[in-house]
């Protein structure tokens, strides 16, 4: 049976690596042409790399620059003619005690979390509407609703949470242009991130985790997720897939802090 994707024109944020990539890999697999947005013009490059080049398009924007989105979606337009979803995929987590977050921090994850979002849907819902509807997917985290998933992320998981509920109120006012909102949920994830953490930080988050308990549900990978949203594309159109939560269901040992990598 052939793909409902196949033919169509879709946008997704944070794509040159993780989820964000590994959806668009399977949007690919499965015939859509896709747009991938991310801030870094190597790591676009090297995504798209593996990618048919027919069906790759690349803008190297920061999704908190909402003219620099704009300008992305207008070229979208310009070479394909059209956007038929957008899936807002960019996201930023620290972990850190609210007490001693500085301000940049706070900024940087309401800024990218929820306000890039916004931003995104404001840019997409227009040019949807131009060919009689689309999908917004919005990226949430299963940290909104499970604490379990590590600590001291109050903030990402707040940013996240009023990043639901806009959905929420925005699924009602533009169903009736045929724009169908999905929140999509995942939890937790082995793309690195933690990485990124400030190191002098992950000790006392870390600490905080294993104080809740010596197990968790796991982790699940990129291409596990990335196949789910893919998924919430597959639906007639009129029909939408409104919440979806995929999360590991291992009850796992976990890590020390010296194991993380």
């Amino acid at each position: 049976m052939q793909s409902k994707v196949k033919g169509q024109v879709i946008v997704v944020t944070g794509a040159s690596k993780g989820i964000g990539f590994a959806t668009a890999q399977v949007l690919a697999s499965r015939g859509a042409r896709v747009a991938l947005l991310a801030r870094g013009e190597a790591g676009l490059q090297e995504a798209a790399a593996q990618l048919p080049a027919d069906q790759v398009f690349t803008a190297a924007v920061d999704v908190c620059d909402k003219a620099g989105v704009e300008k992305a979606l207008d070229a979208v337009i310009a070479k394909w003619g059209r956007i038929d979803g957008i899936i807002n995929n960019a996201g930023f987590q620290f972990a850190r005690r609210i007490e001693l977050m500085p301000e940049a921090e706070v900024r940087k994850m309401v800024d990218v979390n929820f306000l890039a979002t916004v931003f995104a849907c404001q840019l997409a819902i227009p040019r949807l509407r131009k060919t009689g509807g689309g999908r917004i997917v919005n990226i949430s985290s299963a940290t909104v609703r499970h604490d379990n998933e590590f600590a001291h992320l109050a903030l990402y998981s707040a940013s996240k949470a009023a990043m639901d509920k806009f959905s929420q109120e925005l699924r009602e006012e533009v169903k009736k242009d045929g724009v169908l909102v999905t929140v999509f949920s995942p939890g937790a994830v082995a793309t690195g991130s933690i990485a990124n953490f400030d190191p002098a930080a992950l000790p006392e988050a870390m600490g905080a985790w294993l104080e809740k308990g010596p197990k968790f549900d796991g982790m699940t990978t990129a291409d596990v997720i990335g196949e789910a949203i893919a998924g919430c594309f597959e639906f007639p159109a009129g029909v939408a897939v409104e919440f979806m939560e995929v999360r590991p269901q291992m009850l796992t040992p976990k890590l020390l802090e010296n194991e993380v990598k």
